[in-house]
């Protein structure tokens, strides 16, 4: 990637503010008049502690053989553009920036925690690509609980300038009017884990009420505010049955809902991995999660 890279006048940012990552680092973020929701590629770099320059730092490590199966798509069209030197600058508050989706961020640190999980970065040599796994997952405990598009409204001050229908717009984007047909989406290995930890013993089959409070906790209850209360105005307890005719995964929009789910899952199992009891775990995700430690799970 050259460091002439043109300014795309035609992206305006409206709303600025820095994420602090830690006590040393911090990213600028930005939302654009069309919605977009940017980091400063540089402030990504160094988040990450890459070396060099951030214009090139992380599309140098993008393109190692080993990261190649665990990018997105959309990671990997970033990656072509940066190698055919076709991504640009937008003008910031105070100078211009090389922008990086806060998604594709996502992407990133997916990317490097499967990687870990693999096996990938075992062995003499990969220290620092283990390490950056790791430090990755942390950062990502950042945002999981209301997802990064949030936490970047939230450090922008752009919360307070959105429109009052953004929240119907975020429901509409997560949860469908109607149910899709029952297919699998919680895999196994979810409630393998669950039940690990807490130390029953599983069968495959039968879930207990708790179990159900239990996945709210996980997993509904960290989606963006107001989706579990929506899943739960749409699928309401059946009184002559006494339960949900349906699985509130039903009623998510197969674009936004379902891919959250999918990737906090994902998330969610890597980290129940690493503790061999609930209560080591509980308080871990709490923590990860800024959820009070008190806090009861009666949903």
């Amino acid at each position: 990637m050259g460091n002439d890279l043109i300014v795309n006048d035609n992206i305006k940012v409206i709303s600025y503010g820095k994420w602090n990552i830690d006590n040393n680092i911090d990213i600028d973020c930005y939302v654009t008049e069309d919605g977009q929701r940017l980091l400063s590629l540089r402030g990504t770099a160094r988040a990450m502690g890459l070396s060099g320059s951030g214009s090139v730092a992380l599309l140098r490590n993008l393109n190692a053989n080993y990261l190649q199966p665990y990018l997105s798509d959309e990671l990997k069209e970033w990656v072509r553009k940066g190698n055919n030197n076709e991504l640009y600058k937008i003008k910031g508050y105070r100078v211009a920036f090389v922008p990086f989706d806060a998604t594709l961020f996502v992407d990133v640190c997916k990317a490097y925690i499967s990687a870990k999980n693999d096996g990938v970065f075992d062995g003499d040599g990969w220290e620092k690509q283990s390490e950056l796994a790791d430090k990755l997952l942390a950062v990502m405990s950042a945002f999981a609980k209301t997802g990064i598009v949030a936490l970047i409204d939230e450090v922008t001050g752009y919360q307070e300038i959105r429109k009052k229908d953004e929240l119907q717009k975020l429901l509409a984007e997560f949860v469908r009017k109607e149910y899709l047909p029952w297919t699998r989406r919680f895999p196994n290995e979810f409630y393998e884990e669950l039940y690990r930890l807490k130390g029953w013993d599983y069968n495959g089959n039968a879930r207990t009420p708790l179990v159900g409070k239990l996945t709210n906790y996980l997993v509904y209850d960290l989606m963006p505010d107001g989706v579990l209360e929506e899943l739960q105005r749409r699928n309401p307890v059946d009184e002559k049955i006494h339960r949900r005719r349906y699985k509130h995964h039903q009623f998510l929009t197969e674009t936004t809902g379902i891919d959250y789910l999918d990737k906090h899952l994902v998330s969610l199992i890597n980290m129940m991995r690493a503790f061999d009891t609930w209560e080591e775990f509980d308080k871990a995700f709490r923590k990860s999660f800024r959820l009070d430690e008190n806090e009861v799970v009666t949903k």
